[in-house]
């Protein structure tokens, strides 16, 4: 038996922090140590793959903690021995944990996904479903590593490669008042390539986001979705490497 890790957060918890009742979920409780607060639940079947449902319940968890406190959100697949061992984590990691939540304080992340062959074989509709943001990103590299790499014998790169680069590059850059950090993907499956771009936004700043995305596939013939705001999942993988190194016996791995 083992126990599922939600999300890391400074107590104590905000009273009106509600647990979604679902039948996916067990009893999430918290443990705490100095300041700090991790949610878990108990997991059963820790060696099953988790389902679509499971996936979106382990999120409804996370934002409810969300919608009222700073959070460190983890990948579905975060889990612990037994809840003491959640708090050696907190205890080992304290330091880093602040430091997070600091950085993380009034900041959501907004998601944009781009079909770059505008057909949707071989993908289907739930590819474009919010569902990959639990798992380790397969190709993930921040925005300007992406852009840096794209810029390497871009006189010799075939059309669509020079294409893409220019659509990230200008979407980037229309975006760049109201996003403060952004991170790229580029996913493919039966012959059809997905961009994912996601961004590190002010709590403020995201109906501005909204608008400059919409305003900017506006005259674009290519499908785009834009999602979130949501816990910034996709900004935190540095802490969770280094809790999962510290941690000694946080199993860290996408079930």
């Amino acid at each position: 038996m083992s126990y599922l890790l939600y999300c890391i957060f400074r107590q104590p918890v905000p009273e009106v922090v509600k647990i979604p009742d679902d039948e996916f979920v067990g009893r999430v409780f918290t443990v705490n140590y100095d300041g700090l607060g991790a949610a878990l639940s108990e997991l059963a079947r820790s060696d099953e793959p988790p389902d679509p449902s499971q996936l979106l319940a382990f999120e409804r968890v996370v934002e409810s903690f969300y919608s009222h406190s700073t959070v460190i959100p983890m990948r579905y697949g975060c889990r612990v021995g037994d809840p003491h061992d959640a708090v050696i984590l907190l205890r080992d990691n304290q330091d880093a944990c602040r430091a997070v939540l600091r950085q993380l304080e009034g900041l959501a992340e907004m998601g944009i996904q781009v079909l770059l062959d505008n057909r949707m074989h071989g993908l289907g509709t739930d590819r474009l479903a919010r569902l990959p943001e639990w798992f380790p990103s397969r190709s993930g590299i921040s925005g300007t590593a992406y852009l840096d790499s794209t810029k390497v014998g871009r006189h010799s790169a075939r059309p669509r490669t020079t294409v893409q680069h220019a659509l990230v590059e200008n979407l980037c850059g229309r975006l760049h008042g109201s996003s403060i950090r952004h991170k790229v993907e580029l996913t493919s499956s039966g012959g059809s390539r997905l961009l994912s771009l996601y961004f590190l936004v002010p709590c403020g700043s995201v109906e501005a986001f909204r608008f400059a995305a919409r305003h900017f596939f506006a005259d674009k013939s290519r499908e785009a979705r834009i999602e979130g705001p949501w816990p910034p999942y996709n900004f935190v993988e540095a802490l969770q490497t280094q809790v999962g190194a510290q941690g000694g016996s946080l199993e860290n791995r996408p079930l």
